[in-house]
């Protein structure tokens, strides 16, 4: 398989990532606090893995997952909420 057959498959790969990692994230934003269902940390963990592929591939550089997402459509609020459940389900790991 030639670079210009292969290109158009990892985009593809790529997007339907990015799709599923995005719709986690706005699970996991709208969770229950209380009783969460979805992951925060995968959900960050994906997403540093696009903000990755992002540069190498792409050669688009973000300065981080927060700067990705800050210039992506996401608020100051959802990036702190999504650091607050991170911290949250890490304690909830931790006990």
């Amino acid at each position: 398989m030639s670079t210009y057959e292969l290109n158009p498959c990892i985009e593809r790969i790529e997007g339907w990532f990015e799709s599923e990692t995005i719709i986690l994230l706005d699970r996991v934003l709208t969770d229950d606090p209380h009783d969460p269902e979805y992951s925060a940390n995968t959900a960050y963990a994906n997403l540093e893995e696009i903000v990755r592929f992002e540069e190498l591939y792409r050669g688009i550089r973000y300065k981080d997952v927060t700067d990705y997402l800050l210039k992506n459509g996401y608020t100051p609020e959802d990036v702190k909420l999504l650091t607050e459940k991170r911290i949250d389900e890490d304690r909830r790991h931790s006990s």
